[in-house]
């Protein structure tokens, strides 16, 4: 169990850089105008490098934790920053939360609980 820490905060992580980078981008729509102009727009956010870093910094850790757990134990775990997001995005940017997402999200964490014990 203790060798779960490292891929449970790698997930917190990455959760923390996609919410950031949602965040980045909520400002003003982006317009595709060239290819060019769309990619200076999204290089010219400062939260998006911050996102980027979050990202990293979980790639960090779930590297660590590669070295230490098999990849068809850890992986079913990514599955947490669906219900992450999931929450913090009806929080943080008032996106719907229904019972059919509820439920969906019991059914990940009561899979992970299974995966976990085996």
């Amino acid at each position: 169990m203790r060798a779960l820490i490292p891929v449970i905060i790698a997930i917190v992580v990455a959760s923390m850089g996609q919410l950031t980078m949602k965040y980045a981008m909520s400002g003003s729509p982006l317009t595709f105008s060239s290819p060019i102009e769309t990619a200076r727009s999204i290089l010219s956010r400062p939260l998006v490098y911050l996102g980027l870093t979050f990202y990293g910094l979980s790639s960090f850790l779930w590297l660590v934790s590669l070295s230490r757990l098999p990849l068809s134990y850890m992986y079913p775990f990514t599955a947490l920053l669906v219900v992450i997001i999931t929450l913090v995005s009806a929080f943080l940017f008032h996106e719907p939360l229904n019972a059919w997402k509820l439920s969906g999200m019991v059914l990940i964490c009561t899979g992970l609980i299974l995966i976990a014990r085996s």
